[in-house]
């Protein structure tokens, strides 16, 4: 899939709240080509650059979005330069401790109406 996505017609954000990160990242790869959204970096699953086991998460949260992650006011804010400007299809991995399980799905087109 092309990375680009025009976000001025809306973006869609999901989030996968799973008991490990393989649920986590299956839903992710049915997801995204299921709904031929943009398909871009996993985040959070490196420590300084080393790849780190699936095991090691345990709970998780994947949050993806169409329209990036990271506006260019919160890309300065960071100091990281634009490295830390994520684009769309995108998505981060975090340990998650909450009791919550399965997918959360937010639409937000054009016409400023709010769908979840």
């Amino acid at each position: 899939y092309e990375r680009s996505f025009d976000s001025s017609h809306g973006r869609i954000m999901m989030g996968f709240c799973c008991a490990n990160a393989y649920e986590a990242l299956a839903g992710l790869k049915s997801w995204v080509p299921a709904l031929n959204i943009p398909r871009g970096l996993l985040h959070g699953m490196d420590i300084d650059g080393v790849p780190q086991p699936l095991e090691n998460f345990g709970c998780v949260y994947v949050k993806y979005s169409t329209g990036g992650a990271m506006t260019f006011s919160d890309m300065r804010k960071s100091g990281k330069g634009f490295d830390a400007l994520w684009k769309p299809g995108d998505a981060l991995l975090e340990t998650y401790d909450g009791d919550f399980r399965g997918v959360y799905l937010n639409l937000e087109l054009e016409d400023g109406v709010f769908r979840q």
